[in-house]
């Protein structure tokens, strides 16, 4: 069963990084870089975990520039990482959700490396989207990018 799983994986996880797995287990959720992570499974499949982080309301006025910038990052970043950017319907709250794998590679190490990993793309969203000065998040929302080479 995938919750058995996911408890072990998360035992393994707290032993590599030196937590105490019972509280974190039992709550399936940590906190990563500052950033709350919550851990689920869903029925019927068997083979995958979910993991989430939850960074915070979108401003009014942003909502739906915000939701153009979630949707190209959807197309263009996470499509191959198995994420998605969206939002929780009780709190309005952004979310980007990672679906994991029970591979041979699920062990504490990977989990660690991988939660690690894409905190930094939530603290990137969170401190340059969400909670950003008007005038960034306008330069970043236009869509008036230009790439550089370096």
């Amino acid at each position: 069963m995938a919750s058995d799983r996911l408890k072990q994986l998360l035992t393994d996880f707290c032993e590599t990084v030196g937590l105490y797995p019972p509280e974190i287990v039992r709550r399936a959720q940590v906190q990563v870089k500052g950033m709350d992570v919550v851990f689920r499974c869903h029925e019927g499949d068997d083979d995958h975990f979910y993991f989430s982080y939850q960074f915070g309301a979108i401003a009014a006025g942003r909502t739906l520039k915000v939701f153009r910038l979630m949707l190209e990052a959807n197309v263009l970043v996470y499509a191959k990482d198995d994420a998605v950017l969206g939002m929780d319907p009780d709190t309005g709250g952004v979310v980007l959700s990672v679906r994991g794998s029970f591979g041979a590679q699920a062990n504490g190490r990977w989990l660690a490396d991988t939660l690690a990993h894409f905190a930094e793309h939530a603290i990137y969203w969170k401190n340059n989207i969400l909670e950003c000065i008007d005038e960034m998040f306008n330069g970043i929302s236009s869509g008036q990018f230009q790439w550089m080479r370096a």
